[in-house]
């Protein structure tokens, strides 16, 4: 069975608001997946309270040291081993977890996974990945931000990440992958962006071209390969249009109306997925409620129980 392993004292909110989306993706999914979660005991088994018919798959890694939102992440790895959030991911590399989660200090988280699983095959940068959701599926962004400098090698490298999750999470045959740019025209852009196009016509990749961002939404692509300042740029510019919406117009009760609530709403989107790791990682966001838990632990179920991450090295394979 898959085991995801889950830092109990990451968050805003954690730990009572963590051990309440660990109790719901449990209860949502019996009999899928068994669920870590790292803290310390005490404080995790209190904030748990009664949950007597999970207790064959909740289990508590008792991890004494917390990290704050603001600490280095250097400085975490250095002198918080024991930590919540460290432990998480060491469970994985030990083999005792298959799949790690973490609404806390995301550089932290990024480092830990970055530092603790290494990267997989010939990849240099692991991206972050989102999801974005159209009407009827959903369209695969990165990066999101975990880099701001990526190489066009890189950025080849994140196209495959992004249709190798596409294919066997999605379920996407062939997916077809677009380059953001500022037109559509091949030799648009800034030169490493033209470099990239070059790279993914030559991949075998189902590269159909560049796309502009009106494009994002229209469902042309189910990859849309970015640098991570842009892609982090367009990820916040949809949350802040998202909360403008609802404080004009509310919830709107027709189906669109609320199909737009649920699927546009961060907390159902199930976080950030950290692609090209020797492993699985999810980083959700800080503010995460219970249902954005859940939906964080079962992406990286899917993401564990498909093989991602091998299926990324193999893909890799003739890439450098």
């Amino acid at each position: 069975m898959i085991r995801i392993a889950v830092d109990g004292m990451g968050g805003d909110y954690a730990p009572k608001v963590v051990c309440e989306g660990v109790l719901k993706a449990l209860r949502q999914n019996p009999g899928l997946f068994e669920v870590i979660l790292t803290g310390p005991q005490e404080v995790l088994t209190s904030a748990l309270g009664q949950a007597p018919e999970l207790g064959t798959v909740l289990k508590i890694h008792h991890s004494p040291e917390l990290v704050a939102m603001d600490e280095s992440p250097a400085e975490v790895l250095k002198t918080k081993r024991n930590s919540s959030l460290v432990e998480c991911v060491g469970l994985q590399k030990a083999g005792l977890a298959h799949a790690s989660v973490s609404a806390g200090n995301s550089g932290a988280m990024m480092a830990a996974c970055l530092m603790i699983l290494g990267r997989v095959g010939t990849i240099s940068r692991p991206a972050i990945a989102c999801n974005i959701p159209l009407r009827s599926r959903k369209v695969v962004l990165l990066d999101c931000g975990a880099n701001v400098d990526e190489k066009p090698v890189q950025l080849l490298h994140h196209g495959i990440c992004g249709s190798v999750y596409a294919k066997y999470v999605l379920g996407v045959e062939s997916p077809r992958v677009g380059l953001l740019n500022i037109g559509e025209e091949e030799k648009k852009g800034p030169e490493s962006i033209q470099e990239t196009f070059q790279l993914l016509k030559n991949s075998n990749l189902n590269f159909i071209g560049n796309v502009e961002g009106r494009d994002i939404l229209k469902g042309e692509t189910d990859v849309i390969v970015t640098p991570g300042y842009t892609g982090n740029v367009i990820l916040k510019l949809m949350e802040g249009f998202y909360e403008m919406h609802q404080s004009l117009f509310g919830n709107i009760d027709t189906e669109n109306g609320r199909w737009f609530t649920k699927d546009w709403n961060y907390s159902n989107t199930g976080g950030a997925m950290l692609l090209g790791l020797s492993g699985t990682g999810i980083i959700t966001h800080g503010r995460a409620d219970a249902m954005a838990i859940a939906g964080a632990i079962w992406a990286a179920y899917q993401m564990a129980y498909s093989n991602l991450y091998q299926k990324i090295a193999t893909q890799l394979e003739g890439h450098s």
